[in-house]
């Protein structure tokens, strides 16, 4: 957040020493008007950020530990870009108001007012239709996808709008080749992201060899390379878009369940939805792309070799890749959390791990029969956990109250680790 919040402050500091910064707020109409421009500079430039963190760029995903930490900084800014430039022209437009309601009411209208004008009017609508569609409309996952690729033409025409308009920008240099920089960095990642990720993004070949039916609503699938495996780190997702007309190509995210060891990698999916409501008819011989792997969810991201996970349903798979791996120089303790006992369909996986690595602990709770687990629970359970750090994956209301009870038990929050997928759809 560092980073960003230092690009922000840099078009700020120049804004600012461009005009005597009294002459800037002497009346309504000067105050208002840098104000107006003030939300318009930052809200582009939040614009740009946005885009870019969209690109889904590994640099990214380590930085910020983890691609659902990066998604759900993209929301926020996503969030505040968009209030930014939807204020801007209103506090604009008052100059005016004070002598024409007439005046201040056609400048909204495309066309009417000049070309510079009107291509900000075109991006602001665009962005209103598509957020609209976004937040109060239900469709498929695979339309609204394609149908927030238009925020790109929805920035290239503020882009547009920012260089042709009389401004700051137009008057200085520093500005206008700072705003245009990051502009067009945003314009190449989330072009190359959006219309051109099949030719200039890697991805693995991988063939389906397997799916089973583990009940419950739950599939396994496993697939073996076409070429070379990719490496991973135990506890890493993928992107996957199975070449199959039974399932759909479209690309979603899923942690992957095997030992990292081997030539083959396993995905354990439940039905949530369409999309994975197909996945037990893939068929054997499907061609599947893989992308990644990304994530920073993992036991040796730590030193700190006491640990605790905390496994809410399908949030077990990437714990599965873990305990695969772990050694026995490892203390950890892992809760199988699921509603009812034929939901742990990976348990006797588990277990037999378990005989293999004395260090490596697991308990199954089922929620119907013993309630919602708890961090006090846990934490006597352990032992205490003054000394552990706590890994969890699962529901988002299953890991919010989780942390808040352990944050309770005065925990410290840099030890307690997760994952959540719900920033990817």
């Amino acid at each position: 957040m560092a980073i960003i919040t230092i690009l922000l402050i840099i078009p700020m500091i120049i804004w600012a020493n461009i005009a005597p910064f009294g002459s800037r707020f002497s009346d309504l109409v000067s105050t208002t008007t840098s104000i107006g421009q003030i939300l318009g500079l930052l809200g582009m430039t939040l614009y740009s950020i946005n885009l870019i963190l969209a690109g889904r760029l590994k640099i990214l995903d380590k930085y910020f530990k983890g691609l659902d930490k990066v998604y759900s900084h993209h929301r926020i800014i996503g969030t505040l870009s968009f209030s930014m430039l939807l204020f801007h022209p209103l506090f604009l437009v008052v100059k005016y108001v004070t002598f024409s309601l007439q005046e201040a009411a056609m400048f909204f209208v495309p066309f009417v007012s000049s070309m510079s004008v009107t291509w900000g009017i075109l991006s602001l609508g665009l962005m209103i239709v598509l957020l609209a569609i976004t937040f109060y409309s239900k469709i498929k996952y695979n339309i609204w996808k394609f149908s927030h690729k238009f925020m790109i033409i929805a920035f290239f025409l503020a882009v547009i709008h920012t260089f042709l308009i009389s401004s700051d920008i137009s008057r200085n240099n520093f500005l206008r080749y700072y705003i245009f920089t990051l502009s067009i960095l945003g314009l190449i990642i989330s072009v190359r992201r959006a219309y051109f990720s099949k030719i200039l993004i890697n991805k693995f070949k991988y063939i389906v060899k397997e799916v089973k039916d583990l009940g419950s609503g739950i599939v396994s699938i496993d697939m073996t390379p076409v070429y070379k495996k990719f490496n991973f780190i135990p506890g890493q997702f993928i992107f996957v878009s199975f070449k199959d007309p039974n399932v759909g190509s479209e690309s979603h995210p899923f942690s992957i369940a095997s030992n990292e060891k081997e030539n083959n990698f396993r995905l354990v999916i439940k039905n949530f939805g369409d999309f994975t409501s197909r996945l037990k008819y893939l068929q054997i011989g499907s061609n599947v792309l893989v992308e990644g792997p990304y994530g920073n969810f993992t036991y040796k991201s730590i030193e700190n070799k006491k640990q605790v996970w905390i496994a809410g349903g399908i949030g077990i798979t990437p714990f599965m890749s873990m305990a695969y791996s772990l050694d026995e120089s490892y203390l950890v303790d892992l809760y199988v959390c699921v509603k009812e006992k034929g939901e742990a369909v990976l348990l006797n996986e588990l277990l037999t791990i378990t005989q293999k690595n004395k260090n490596f602990h697991v308990m199954l709770w089922c929620s119907n029969d013993q309630g919602f687990i708890s961090a006090k629970f846990i934490a006597d359970k352990v032992g205490g956990i003054s000394d552990k750090d706590i890994f969890m994956c699962g529901p988002a209301v299953f890991m919010e109250s989780l942390n808040q009870q352990f944050l309770s038990l005065n925990v410290v929050k840099d030890k307690i680790h997760y994952e959540n997928f719900n920033f990817f759809s």
